[in-house]
């Protein structure tokens, strides 16, 4: 805490400290009070899980003291910020990074599989004008690419045209948020 010092020797200095911290001095010519230092009041924490209205796990922010102290402690929904702390969520964000990397890469392979293989044959029975009975449905689809490369895909990644007749078909398959492969479905006889 500072002191407050006189420029004259003939004033007599008292220093009272007040209830709530401040200085108080008190000399002949009058009542000086001096403030604290201005206390912090906010303080930055890490969310350990979604809180509505506040933000998403792992994110950094900074809250009133009271309710840190009040609620999100107390439920473990925050802890303060500390260097381990940004270490650790450092390591996190650079695995993260990693495993989204290699998804990407095995969806963007699985697509280059796709389109080196070109086409897949689906025979179905058909009229004598070229109409199948029935349609040709996406688990027909991804159980001939299965056969044909082995992996097992989902069905509602498929974006294909209603195909009710023989001919060929262009189709295409979302991977990956940034990857999409196309092919090329040939209904036979």
């Amino acid at each position: 805490q500072k002191m407050l010092t006189c420029a004259s020797k003939n004033v007599l200095n008292t220093n009272v400290f007040s209830s709530k911290g401040g200085l108080i001095t008190r000399s002949r010519r009058g009542l000086y009070v001096e403030a604290n230092k201005k206390v912090r009041k906010t303080q930055q924490v890490i969310l350990q899980r979604d809180i509505p209205k506040l933000g998403k796990k792992g994110e950094m922010l900074d809250v009133v003291n009271g309710y840190y102290r009040n609620f999100l402690q107390p439920q473990g929904y925050a802890q303060p910020v500390t260097q381990d702390i940004l270490n650790k969520m450092e390591e996190d964000r650079l695995a993260e990074e990693r495993r989204t990397a290699e998804v990407k890469a095995k969806a963007t392979a699985m697509a280059t599989a796709l389109s080196t293989i070109g086409k897949f044959i689906i025979k179905k029975q058909a009229g004598p004008e070229g109409k199948i009975y029935g349609s040709v449905s996406v688990s027909e689809i991804a159980g001939a690419i299965e056969k044909q490369t082995g992996r097992q895909l989902d069905k509602d990644l498929f974006n294909l045209p209603e195909i009710k007749e023989v001919g060929t078909f262009d189709v295409s398959i979302k991977l990956h948020p940034e990857v999409t492969g196309f092919f090329k479905v040939v209904v036979q006889k």
